[in-house]
């Protein structure tokens, strides 16, 4: 069962996020950090798993969900911004970290290594990353934004190149630059309640860019659709409960 923390609210969508928030936090080198960066997308922040572990650390805040051109999103200029006007190289993190958000960063391979470069001397980069490019519950997203009225406003979104990266191209990446590397991949089966909770689930995360540009009457089209597919993709068990399957990296990378 899964742990409830104080200030994750309770729908089922963070009870998955935060299954692996506890997952990443337990691979977390001996640390006492001072200044913690939390990177996340709306709901994703990881304060409610950090404020009590290091209750002394400065925990600054970037919700990427307010950047309105993710892509070009820096990681030495939004965190050097956040150093309050003083050098990065003189406010540099003990602790990054960022819980299933950095996938929406398309060019995340370059971006890595400089979150690394923000780190103090023994400072920890740790980050769960989605990788379910090829499961129906997110393929399905791409087919129906290319297929319905909606192709034109929506293929440049499709188009995207998406977060594609195996353990071994991480470790490739990281490994010149990192003391201590430890990079992991774990596949989570998520039983849901049914297709809607499916829905719930991807609309807090895979369905958000391609549901902002629609209007409410094509919205609520899109997601009709998209819960027809999910069901012919995602046979129901007996008791009409669906099984979900979830890949997620883990990066935990020490300066």
């Amino acid at each position: 069962m899964n742990e409830r923390v104080p200030g994750w609210k309770a729908h089922n969508h963070l009870d998955h996020r935060l299954r692996a928030a506890h997952d990443l936090m337990s691979r977390l080198p001996a640390l006492a950090p001072r200044r913690i960066a939390d990177v996340f997308s709306g709901e994703g922040s990881m304060r409610p798993l950090l404020a009590p572990r290091f209750p002394e650390a400065e925990i600054v805040a970037f919700d990427l969900s307010q950047r309105d051109r993710i892509a070009e999103w820096r990681p030495e200029q939004a965190l050097g911004q956040l150093s309050r006007g003083r050098s990065p190289a003189r406010r540099k993190f003990d602790l990054i970290v960022s819980n299933g958000t950095l996938e929406l960063l398309p060019t995340l391979p370059r971006l890595l290594p400089g979150f690394v470069a923000m780190l103090a001397a023994g400072g920890c980069l740790a980050v769960q990353i989605p990788n379910d490019l090829y499961e129906p519950s997110r393929a399905l997203v791409r087919m129906i934004a290319a297929e319905g009225p909606w192709a034109r406003k929506l293929l440049p979104i499709a188009k995207t190149r998406p977060f594609n990266e195996s353990m071994e191209g991480l470790y490739a990446l990281l490994s010149p630059i990192a003391a201590r590397l430890d990079i992991w991949e774990a596949t989570y089966l998520h039983v849901m309640s049914d297709v809607a909770a499916i829905v719930e689930l991807m609309e807090a995360t895979r369905l958000a860019p391609f549901l902002a540009p629609l209007g409410p009457a094509d919205r609520r089209k899109f997601l009709a659709r998209y819960a027809a597919e999910l069901n012919d993709a995602y046979p129901a068990l007996p008791d009409g409960r669906m099984m979900l399957r979830f890949r997620r990296l883990f990066v935990v990378a020490q300066s």
